[in-house]
Order: structure tokens, then sequence, then C-alpha cells
């Protein structure tokens, strides 16, 4: 058997050299640093650039794609645009701002709720592992996403698709590239997506309360109440270029999307299976999303500098309501309203043709204002609980509360804004392939929040010997605070490169603001209504969380073999963390808490190779391996303190894995012109779920395949994902007390058509 296996690899390379014509070899895209101004693969640090082309054929359909094909990056697919946790080498947050830098088209997206948005006309995506605040902006510590979309001076024509799948899935996109004359180029496009639920909440019971999110559909009819998880979003974006000389460039780029979804697919956790169970919840609960981006982008390039101006400005509104027991008990719903506007601005100057010494210099400043508006409302068994946990405390009195519901209302404005400078310069010393560079970042950020909560019901008291007592409970908590933050992070590497072989070294620094945490205010609000003797709460200190620190240790190569048919790269990491910031439920069931971990410490290492035996085939690997682990952490409780020395930091897979197969068919005088056949095999964990490290998410792993059949201008594809139908879990997490968690999408199938003229 093995003798016919060796046999048929030997003849390979000759029976798709008789199928093909006129191809050429796949080499890999020489990609320019736009800040640095060389080639990003001889950049002295670990990263990863994902092509056009891997993107269509990994099917990658937003930021949640990335995961699956570049080692030690973990973005959960929880099913909601609502928020994006992007983790790097175990660096990440749930909550509070991102650990993890993202820029789309030069300019950066300061929150979280704006990162998952929908995929279309992307030129490429990088990925920078480590700290890069000496040339990138805000939160960077863990490293950054680099999105660009498609320029009308790289492509010009028109494209166009649709795709059809399972679970009612619908997507159509459009777009047309133009250069209008050799100063101007623009280009237009659009895309609508819709796919319906991939679980069925079970709840006979289910209130009809969607009908704010159907409202405001524009499809409404492709959604049931009890489909949850179903989704639908519409985009386009505006892209002019104007070049009216050879040194100057100006670039606008505008885009808007509105997204909305039906409920969170979170099932009751079942401890014996490690699986979720049946959704069943019978509060509706809908996210509507709306983005709306602008760019502005100056360069003016000399022969001995580059200067460029970026000024972005962003503009999100959403609403969420959930239920948020996720149980079929009407404890409480939550409804919340946001409206973000931010502005930034970024000013870089760079050498350009410098051969021993390069430089680059820059300032950036941002203004970020979110005006949060929430209304926590507490059921018929919300109301039942709190009377339970008042006759718990030991009060001597009989207490009730005839409302039917008691709402707790919460007005939030938080204000972030910050200024920084920064500048890298390199020197290779007279030595040819060395390189050494040295950089720093002053950032200074002050962030501020005004609160406003309220919450009045009627109770009446029966004290033994005593007449009934009835009355009015007004709650409030209002006040503002402020944190001021001033931060200094060096940057050392080292890189020798020769003959497409490099090897590097870098120590930098990682840092990420500390804020204030408003998803604690219902929790302490409900602790006020408890609080019969009128004990004062510390709101600030409640909910404000320190910044968390790190310093990256790393160390690495590449190597280039057979004129680019083979590609390899290695690199060894080490992070010492302090303060790490840790998310969690808070004890009595109601908001999420970020508290700061004392310290914790990761290591791992990263490894990728592409492999071209012959040119209509392409195989890569991608593996990373991360140890997160705390290094001295303790919680405290009323009757004991835990250690939780030794043990993992949730959310963070100790392994990552992709397998890529991509094999193809050229065909002449034929009905077809080519054939392409993909297959992607990819798997995470173990995934522990929370400090104890007694609940997790073993290693799974998906597997997903494409046939493109392409004729002329058209292409058509039929793909499936999760091939293998693994069951696993995305999320977990408890909520008075219960365990919840959410599956991951079953197996599903697609057909896609494309055009491009």
């Amino acid at each position: 058997m093995k003798r016919y296996i060796f046999i048929i690899i030997c003849l390979l390379p000759f029976l798709a050299q008789a199928q093909e014509i006129d191809s050429t070899i796949m080499l890999d895209e020489v990609v320019i640093s736009s800040k640095e101004g060389q080639e990003l693969r001889k950049i002295p640090t670990s990263l990863s650039i994902v092509s056009a082309k891997q993107i269509e054929r990994n099917m990658i359909e937003n930021i949640r794609g990335l995961s699956a094909c570049i080692p030690n990056l973990f973005i959960p697919d929880y099913g909601s645009k609502y928020t994006s946790a992007i983790y790097i080498r175990g660096v990440g947050a749930r909550l509070g701002n991102s650990a993890i830098g993202m820029y789309v088209d030069n300019v950066p997206y300061l929150d979280k709720t704006s990162f998952d948005f929908d995929f279309f006309d992307i030129s490429r995506i990088e990925v920078l592992r480590g700290p890069q605040g000496t040339l990138y902006g805000r939160n960077s510590m863990g490293g950054l996403v680099n999105v660009y979309t498609l320029s009308p001076r790289e492509w010009q024509g028109t494209r166009a698709g649709i795709s059809s799948g399972s679970h009612g899935l619908l997507q159509a996109k459009v777009s047309h590239y133009m250069k209008v004359s050799d100063k101007f180029a623009l280009s237009v496009g659009g895309k609508y997506s819709a796919i319906g639920g991939f679980r069925q909440n079970s709840n006979p019971n289910l209130a009809d309360g969607n009908s704010k999110m159907l409202a405001s559909n524009i499809f409404p009819s492709a959604y049931g109440k009890d489909d949850v998880g179903a989704m639908q979003s519409a985009a386009a974006r505006l892209n002019l270029d104007w070049r009216p000389s050879e040194k100057l460039t100006l670039n606008y780029i505008g885009s808007y999307e509105y997204a909305s979804q039906n409920g969170y697919a979170y099932g009751k956790y079942n401890t014996t299976t490690n699986l979720p169970d049946t959704i069943n919840y019978n509060d509706p609960i809908f996210y509507s999303r709306n983005v709306f981006n602008n760019s502005l982008r100056f360069e003016y390039t000399s022969s001995k500098f580059k200067l460029a101006s970026t000024t972005g400005f962003q503009a999100l509104n959403d609403s969420l309501l959930l239920d948020n027991d996720f149980a079929p008990e009407s404890m409480f719903t939550l409804f919340q309203g946001q409206k973000m506007h931010s502005l930034n601005e970024e000013i870089t100057i760079r050498s350009v043709n410098a051969k021993s010494f390069q430089w680059i210099g820059g300032v950036s400043a941002f203004y970020q204002k979110m005006q949060t508006n929430s209304k926590v409302t507490f059921k018929e068994d919300g109301i039942a609980f709190i009377l339970q946990s008042i006759k718990n405390a030991g009060m001597p009195f009989d207490m009730t509360i005839p409302n039917e519901t008691i709402p707790v209302t919460g007005d939030y404005s938080t204000r972030n804004q910050g200024l920084a400078a920064f500048t890298q310069l390199s020197h290779n010393l007279g030595i040819d392939g060395l390189l050494l560079s040295a950089g720093i970042r002053a950032d200074y950020e002050n962030v501020a929040i005004d609160y406003i909560n309220r919450s009045i019901f009627d109770y009446t008291v029966k004290m033994p010997g005593r007449p009934i007592v009835a009355s009015v409970k007004s709650d409030s908590l209002d006040g503002n605070a402020r944190m001021d933050f001033i931060q200094m992070l060096p940057k050392f590497a080292v890189r020798y490169e020769q003959d497409g072989k490099s090897i590097f070294a870098s120590v930098s620094k990682g840092y990420k603001t500390g804020g204030y945490n408003i998803q604690m205010f219902s929790s302490l609000m409900e602790t006020k209504m408890q609080n019969i003797r009128g004990v004062d709460i510390d709101a600030e200190s409640a909910t404000a969380f320190k910044p968390e620190y790190s310093w990256n240790y790393e160390m690495g190569g590449r190597l280039s073999l057979c004129d680019n048919r083979f590609n390899a790269g290695l690199t060894l990491f080490y992070l010492d963390i302090r303060d790490q910031q840790i998310a969690e439920f808070a004890p009595n069931g109601q908001g999420r808490m970020i508290k700061n971990a004392g310290q914790s410490e990761s290591m791992g290492v990263e490894f990728d190779a592409t492999l071209r035996p012959f040119n209509n085939f392409t195989l890569a690997f991608n593996y990373g391996f991360t140890r997160n682990t705390f290094v001295r952490y303790f919680e405290y409780t009323r009757t004991e303190t835990i250690d939780y020395a030794g043990k993992y930091v949730p959310y963070i897979p100790k392994h990552t894995l992709s397998l890529t197969a991509d094999y193809s068919l050229i065909f002449q005088n034929a009905l077809l012109d080519g054939l392409t056949f993909g297959a992607q095999y990819s798997g995470a964990g173990r995934i522990y779920w929370n400090e104890a490290n007694d609940v997790s998410q073993k290693y799974y792993s998906l597997l997903s395949a494409r046939i493109v059949a392409e004729r002329g201008a058209f292409a058509l594809g039929v793909w499936g994902k999760n091939l293998t139908g693994t069951e696993y879990t995305t999320f977990y997490f408890k909520t008075f007390g219960k365990p919840f968690g959410q599956l991951g999408k079953p197996i599903h199938f697609g057909v896609d058509l494309s055009l491009k003229f």
C-alpha cells in the first residue's frame, strides 16, 4: 500500500502539468508596510498576511473567520455583532476596551462593538502579534489586525455575487471600480446578507416582543420569533482616490452597515455532556446596530520622506433587549441603547529610500463619547428573589412588594480621550542584512464617566407586634468620576536577513488603560434595593478597574526555499502580564464585572508553513500553542481565600491549528476553464471557562470544503462547513447560580455564484 501511495505522489506534478495551461507560480505577495516602508515579512515581529484569494477560498465572511487560519489568534463566534473579543497569545478582553488594535484602511476602530462587520472586496488582512504601540494607536498591547479594502487603483471592473444555503442563507453583493482619469479613481459597492437561526427556542410561552426589531428590519419576514440567532445586515462603501500630482494623494472612504439579530442561543449547560441543552427563555431578545465610518487620508511623498495624515470619524447607534436570566422564569430583562461618536487623527512622517538608517515619527489623538441608556426590569420571579435575599440576610421583619415589575434605569456618559507621540529608528550598522530597531511611545489618556441610576417601588413591612408600614422606596446612584493614565512604551528589536532566511528577536512593553464598567451598576442597584439599613455604596471603586501591563519577549525566524515554493516561520514568545483584566459575572448574577488579576504569564510557540510542490497545488499549515496561567491571583469571599496560582486564564485556547489544501485544474477547449478543490481543517482547545478551571471545552475540530468551477467571468462554488457535525461550546457563563452555554454552528451548506468583468 505504501508503494502505491509513493507512486501517486511522484506522479501528481506530471498530472497537474498535463492539465494546466499558461499557469504561473503562485508566489507570496510582496506587501510593503505603510508604517515602516519595507516588506512586511522582513519586519522583526511575528505576523501573518491573509490575501484576497485566501479570504475567498477560506470563506472568511467577517473578522471571526480569521481564527481558522492564523496561529494563536482566537476570536470566539458568539453569534452576535454586539461585541467581538479578540485574543492573541492569551491577551484579550471580553469587557472594556480591546487589548487588540484593529485598523481598517489605516483608521483605528476604537470600540469592540464595531469590529464585526461583513467583509466584501477585502484586499488583504495583516495580523501582527505582540505589542505595536511604537507604530500604531491605542490598545495594541496584544497585537494588531489591519484590514485593507480593495482600491480602485488596484483593480477596475465590476464584481457581483449571490449566495444561498441552508438555514435560510441569502447573500447578494455588487461593486464597481473605475478609473475616471489618470488622476481620479472611484469605487462603490454594497452587500446584503440574511440567515435564519441555527437553533430554536423551545419555550411555548415566548412573548411576541419582536415588534420593535421587526419594524426596523429590511425584510421582516426573514425572522420567526423562535428562530434564535437569525440575522440580517446591509452594507455600502464608497472609495474616492484623487492623485493631483505624482507626490500627492487624497483618499476618502465612507462606509455604512445596518445589522439586526433575533435572540442569542444560550441554553442551560449540562455538566454531564459538557454541552448546552435546549434553549428555553420566555422573553424576547434582539439586537440592532447602525455604524457609519468616514476617513480622509492625505499623503505627500518626496525623494527623502513621506508625510501622511489620516482622519477618521465613526458613529454607532445600537439597541439591545435581553431576557437576562435566559430561563423560562420571569426574573429580569435588560434594554440598552448606545450612541457612540469617535474622532481620531494620526500624522506620521517617515524616511524614504533610506538604506542604512530608517526612521519614523508621529502623533495621534482621539476623542470618543458613548451615551448609554439602560433599563433593567425586575419581574415576578426577580422580585421574589430580592425578597428572599432580604429574608436570608436575617432582617427581623416580613416585607412584601406589590409591584408587578420594578424598573431600574441608568444613564451613563463615558468619554475617552488621548494623545500620543511615537518614534522608531532602525540602523544596519553597515552590515548587510542586519537591522537594529528601537522605538518608544509616550501615551496619555483620560477616562471619565457621569452616571444616574434610579429605582422606585412600593413595599410594606410587618414588624413583630407593630402595625404594618407601607412606604415607597426610592434608590439612586448618581455621580461622576475620572481617571488619567500616562505611560511610556519602549520596544527594541534586531533582525538578520540573508538569501530568503531571517532571524529576529524583540522586547516590547504592552499596555491597556483602565476604566469604568457600567454593566456593574445593575448589580449595585439590586444591592441598594436589598439594603434596608441604607449603607452607602461606593460606586466608583466598585466599577473602576486598573490598567493592564505586559512585557513581551519573542524570537523567531522565517525561511524561504525553492523559489518561494516553501515558506515557513517559527516564533517563540513569553509574556509577563501584570494586573490582567479579567471579566466575570457578578456574584448575584446581574451585570458583569472586571477585576484585575495580580500577575499572569503567557508562553508558547507559533508555526506557519506554505508548500507549493507544483503550480496549482497549495498546502498551508498553521499551529499555535499558548500556556497562559495565573502566577499570583487571590479571590476573597466571606468564608475563604481562593488561590488561583497555576490555573489557566479563562477563554483562551491552549492550541489553535489549521490545515488548508487547494488543488486547481486548468482546462483548454473544454466546457470549464478551471476547477478548484479546497478543504480546511481547523481546531482549538482546551478552553477553560472560569478561574477555577472546573468547566472547560476540550479540543474540537471543524472540517470545511469547497469546489469552484470557473467559466469566463463566471464562477460557481459549492461549499460546506462543519462537515463532521462537531458539537462544541463557544461560550459559558453563570447567572443566578445557573450555568448556561452556547453551541457552535452545526453542519451547513451553500452555493455561490460570482461574476467579474
